[in-house]
């Protein structure tokens, strides 16, 4: 069962000494692509969920030995990198939802499942103009927000008549139930791609000293 494209399942790394000298690419890593359905279950059934990061939980790599906290879950097309320098990013944005643990474990895992079928299953639409989902852990860590952070990457962001659509298709396809009821409505928020902020100078200037 082919899907409409090739998708690919990074990882972000909490870089270490909270960043200095790195930039924000040298936290990221490509973990395995994916193009049917059969990959894609073969491959989710493994990921931990949202759910498992409650109380202060965080999921872990092993890296030479030593335990590395990861920030984020991403799944982009392939091609696509989850950063904004990427072409695609860069004339896009994103859709974030911000989930308090209050809601509990189980609406969370509801809602994150619910935007990565929609994506990869291609009932999103506009479809053409996705390019990718991360789910953020400020959970806990040295930027705690006491939240966990969905969101979805577009390109095309002055295109408002297909982003106001996104948004609708988004708010539908994160909130429906099983039997196709409408569940709990989320607060979406939009942000215009920001490939040149501070920030990222800031990490590029740490990173050649």
């Amino acid at each position: 069962m082919p899907l409409r494209d090739t998708w690919v399942l990074w990882e972000q790394a909490v870089p270490p000494n909270d960043g200095k000298g790195s930039a924000y690419s040298d936290s990221m890593k490509e973990i395995v692509p994916f193009k049917t359905a059969q990959e894609f279950w073969s491959i989710w059934n493994g990921v931990p969920q949202p759910s498992e990061l409650l109380d202060n939980k965080r999921i872990t790599r092993d890296n030479a030995g030593t335990q590395m906290a990861i920030d984020a879950i991403m799944i982009f097309k392939q091609g696509v990198k989850p950063e904004w320098e990427d072409p695609l990013n860069a004339s896009g944005g994103h859709f974030q939802v911000q989930l308090k643990g209050s809601i509990g474990g189980a609406q969370i895992d509801e809602y994150w499942n619910n935007i990565v079928l929609g994506m990869v299953g291609g009932t999103l639409e506009p479809y053409d103009m996705i390019t990718g989902v991360r789910l953020v852990d400020k959970l806990s860590g040295a930027k705690a927000a006491g939240i966990l952070r969905i969101e979805l990457w577009f390109s095309k962001y002055d295109q408002q008549d297909a982003v106001n659509t996104l948004k609708k298709s988004m708010e539908k396809c994160m909130c429906e139930k099983l039997d196709g009821s409408a569940g709990t409505a989320v607060k979406i928020e939009l942000k215009r791609a920001a490939p040149n902020c501070l920030e990222n100078i800031f990490q590029r200037w740490c990173a050649h000293g």
